[in-house]
């Protein structure tokens, strides 16, 4: 199985990743002797397209140099989900290709950029050393830049044939006590958006048999084991997901509940490819959110609560999974889902990168939606 050499330029000026002109975009300064940087999204209605905004560098005698051979691995997000959908991509031609296994690898970062506290244990299960990784927040030139292709793209489009065949990338352990049925929650992670009574769906899986896992709290390694250890994984929508794209291919059916407009096309294609067997629970209503999107003067729909057919989802799961599961009745179910508002309203976090008068329009309009009015006024 062949895969395409890295591109090289020699003698390059990489920067500090920028803002970007187009909502989509990414922007970063470079020079690049020889070859055209691109980073491939696909997660827009237009498909994979170069979102990659280049600008040149100021230049100067006295940048800082990285000598030797060096791998373009594209940006550096902060975010663990965008990292892990965007930026692990191209980190295969360091274990693939015999002359770059010894090879640096550079990241473009915003100014002043810092290394998440998941970004070594991430590089681990891609076989990668940390201290092989500089990331770039300022002007420097690289004595031999290699470009490798990129594999796949946000929204999970592959962009290389025989991509997978990759995975894992380095060895991953399965427990001899994985559990065969998982429930990956977010009720951990209810600031950034959450389906209300998935609380009582924990409850009940639990009962069922099972595993209740909140990926936040596991090293990353352990959760990737339990991944590829499982026979039936339901995951709440989120960035979680992103962890099947350092697994690799699972033997795992794979079940996601939608919580926002637009989950097939964040997950589908990276679900369907990776899992034995793919569902999509996609109907929920976005009732309001506690933060504000002041670009289009609107509640911030991607950290929303949402409203879900708590009782069609749990036969759903149990039809998915092959065993009967008990459904709640309304009124168990009405009171789980004031709980999780509740909890959702009054976590600190909800809305952080708001003012004080956005959060209270987005909460005012969250009070007003009609659904959620009638659960805050059975308190």
């Amino acid at each position: 199985m062949n895969f395409p050499k890295p591109e090289v330029s020699r003698d390059a000026v990489l920067g500090p990743l920028t803002a970007a002109q187009h909502p989509s975009g990414v922007g970063c300064v470079a020079e690049t002797p020889g070859v055209t940087l691109t980073h491939i999204r696909a997660d827009t209605p237009e498909g994979p397209i170069n979102r990659l905004e280049l600008h040149p560098p100021e230049g100067g005698a006295d940048l800082p140099f990285v000598s030797g051979p060096a791998i373009w691995a594209g940006p550096y997000f902060a975010h663990f989900g965008h990292m892990l959908a965007e930026s692990i991509h191209r980190l295969w031609a360091a274990r693939y290709f015999l002359a770059l296994r010894d090879a640096r690898i550079v990241f473009q970062a915003m100014p002043g950029a810092v290394r998440r506290p998941w970004f070594d244990a991430m590089l681990a299960l891609v076989g990668i050393a940390p201290e092989r990784v500089v990331l770039i927040d300022r002007e420097t030139r690289i004595e031999e830049l290699h470009v490798p292709a990129q594999g796949r793209a946000l929204g999970g489009a592959l962009l290389l044939p025989d991509y997978l065949s990759l995975f894992p990338l380095a060895p991953i352990d399965v427990p001899a006590d994985a559990p065969k049925r998982l429930y990956v929650s977010r009720t951990g992670y209810t600031h950034s958006g959450i389906y209300l009574g998935e609380s009582l769906v924990e409850r009940v899986l639990a009962h069922a048999g099972f595993a209740i896992v909140h990926p936040q709290d596991l090293p990353l390694a352990t959760f990737a084991g339990m991944l590829r250890g499982a026979e039936t994984i339901v995951f709440a929508e989120g960035s979680a997901i992103h962890n099947l794209e350092l697994t690799g291919p699972i033997a795992a059916r794979v079940m996601v509940i939608g919580r926002r407009d637009g989950m097939r096309r964040k997950f589908a294609a990276i679900v369907t490819s990776l899992a034995r067997e793919a569902a999509f629970f996609a109907q929920a209503r976005v009732a309001g959110s506690m933060g504000w999107d002041r670009a289009n003067d609107q509640p911030q729909l991607n950290v929303a609560c949402s409203i879900v057919p708590i009782a069609t989802l749990v036969e759903a799961i149990g039809a998915f999974a092959g065993i009967d599961i008990p459904v709640p009745d309304d009124v168990t179910i009405r009171a789980a889902m004031r709980e999780d508002l509740t909890r959702y309203m009054a976590d600190p976090r909800a809305g952080h990168a708001s003012t004080e008068a956005e959060r209270a329009k987005a909460r005012a309009a969250l009070q007003d939606n009609p659904e959620i009015k009638a659960l805050l006024e059975s308190l």
